[in-house]
């Protein structure tokens, strides 16, 4: 996967962060799991684009 020079490693952490918070915040159980796989995914993204 390649993503272009507009999304960096800054815009998926403020991205995994934000859907971490919607995810404490929702109580509704199937908003919360969308918002985590979110983060999860988010999280993936930021271990392919590490730095070596």
């Amino acid at each position: 996967m390649k993503t272009t020079p507009c999304f960096d490693r800054r815009y998926f952490a403020e991205r995994l962060e934000r859907n971490r918070e919607l995810a404490a915040q929702s109580t509704n159980p199937a908003i919360r799991d969308l918002h985590l796989e979110y983060v999860r995914l988010y999280e993936q993204l930021m271990e392919i684009h590490e730095p070596a």
